[in-house]
């Protein structure tokens, strides 16, 4: 009887089969450790998700290998919609850093573009550049003596900087580092000249005098810094480098199961408590459908495999 059942969902109605979605507990893998950004979007978004889904959302911390061995997970789960992933601009890179066990484009559905938060290029106050354009005419009177931090090898930040250097026509020297906060001291301390990190990390020291923020990375101001202007604005057209949250299920997940999932991330991050709490720790809330974040993750895996390519990075 229940064979002649799953044989009816598959093949007879499965509208009717899944309408009853969720039945049970929605385990949402991130895939790095508590208290990183992925983290906070995921605690922010969850509860408000079950509000909508009727069903807990249990956040399941997975972290390792930059992302990859909590999304290998998820994509080797059940497409049931009860495995969901909610990973960082990473997972567009990673395709083309090195063999990974899984197939980002056929393993994992894009589900929904949920939050972005803006990478910055920084300097310490000694450099004489007041502006993005004055840094790059610095470095182009001196090709390979300015250094940049970042928080690590081939991380969003290194490919950021990777590709300023490539559309600006600059040569800089990369530094990386285990991590965001090394990579921001040693530019505070002044044994870096040139920092590559995340708004969030670097506007307190900006406010004390201690480092001077030059341009945001990403397509659009920072709501929360309006007066800094943006990489392109500073004269660099086209440039856009952002960290971006998403959310992704098993592929071969129903499609109604996605729509659902969409639905109730769009809403939980919009909703005003969530909004503003995202918002303070610089967090800006994205929405669309599934479709357009599909679209939208295809086309950042092609655009970071060609500054891959082109800068010869390589993943550890």
């Amino acid at each position: 009887m229940k064979f002649r059942f799953l044989l009816f969902c598959a093949f007879t109605l499965p509208l009717f089969c899944w309408a009853q979605y969720p039945v049970k507990v929605v385990r949402l893998v991130v895939p790095y450790p508590p208290g990183g950004g992925a983290d906070i979007v995921a605690r922010l978004i969850a509860p408000r998700m079950a509000e909508g889904l009727g069903q807990s959302v249990v956040i399941d911390n997975r972290p390792g290998a930059a992302g990859n061995i909590g999304a290998d997970q998820v994509a080797k789960s059940a497409a049931d919609g009860y495995t969901l992933l909610l990973h960082t601009s990473t997972v567009a890179m990673s395709p083309a850093l090195g063999a990974l066990p899984y197939d980002l484009l056929r393993d994992l559905a894009p589900v929904a573009h949920v939050a972005e938060t803006a990478m910055v290029i920084a300097v310490h106050p000694s450099v004489p550049a007041r502006s993005l354009p004055e840094l790059i005419e610095l470095a182009r009177k001196q090709p390979g003596k300015l250094a940049y931090s970042t928080c690590g090898n081939a991380s969003p930040m290194h490919l950021a900087g990777e590709l300023l250097k490539m559309q600006a026509a600059i040569d800089l020297v990369h530094v990386p580092y285990k991590g965001c906060a090394p990579a921001l001291a040693d530019v505070l301390g002044g044994q870096v000249p040139v920092a590559f990190n995340t708004i969030s990390n670097t506007v307190a020291h900006e406010k004390s005098g201690r480092i001077r923020l030059l341009a945001v990375a990403s397509r659009a101001r920072a709501p929360q810094f309006p007066g800094l202007p943006t990489v392109a604005e500073a004269g660099i057209s086209g440039y856009e480098a952002a960290i971006w949250f998403g959310m992704f299920a098993p592929a071969g997940t129903p499609r109604e199961i996605i729509q659902r999932i969409n639905n109730e991330a769009n809403r939980a991050a919009a909703a005003p408590e969530a909004r503003d709490k995202l918002a303070a720790q610089f967090y800006d809330v994205r929405a669309g459908s599934a479709e357009q974040f599909a679209a939208f993750v295809r086309a950042e895996v092609t655009r970071w495999a060609q500054v891959i390519r082109d800068a010869r990075i390589k993943g550890e």
